[in-house]
């Protein structure tokens, strides 16, 4: 069975600039958008620590512990925070402590921020970077530009394609963003 293909995530340098200056950078999307395969290549190339919250060990160790859990002297990627809130505080305790840039690389579902606790937990210590599904510049290894154009442009935008209606039907099929 052939390995799929990895397709390249123009999130990943917004991200990594958040890391170089912000002490935690959560990842929010909705499910299947990618967030936990975003956040193996971001820290892929750094040291890091990750740990799943999926997983039930780690889970458990974290709601026991949550000091311990996010005890770390180097970047700890946390995939799905919103299953252990209790970790917010024990974050914003140890980046008190030690401001360095980089600290925390977290995922949640969109929903993390209806949670009671999280949206005063962090507050001037995190960046949140949106992760949508992919884009069709993204799927099509290509640049997008259609929501610039539309920006820069306004009602006065007009494009011609070449993309036939059988084209479109299947982009549609494959779903992911403008």
């Amino acid at each position: 069975m052939p390995t799929p293909r990895l397709i390249q995530r123009r999130t990943a340098a917004q991200v990594d600039a958040a890391l170089a200056d912000t002490r935690v950078v959560l990842i929010s999307g909705a499910r299947q958008a990618g967030k936990s395969t975003l956040v193996r290549i971001v820290a892929g190339g750094r040291l890091a620590e990750r740990r799943d919250l999926d997983r039930a060990q780690d889970r458990a160790a974290a709601i026991a512990d949550p000091v311990g859990f996010v005890d770390s002297s180097e970047l700890l990627a946390v995939d799905e925070i919103q299953r252990a809130p209790e970790l917010l505080l024990a974050i914003k305790a140890a980046v008190d402590e030690n401001p360095r840039p980089g600290r925390y690389l977290l995922t949640g579902s969109s929903r993390l921020f209806g949670m009671v606790a999280a949206p005063d937990a962090l507050p001037g210590r995190m960046e949140t970077v949106e992760l949508w599904p992919f884009s069709q510049g993204e799927l099509d290894g290509e640049p997008d530009g259609f929501i610039d154009a539309i920006f820069a442009l306004g009602p006065e935008l007009r494009h011609e394609s070449d993309v036939t209606r059988a084209d479109y039907a299947a982009r549609i099929v494959r779903g992911g963003l403008p």
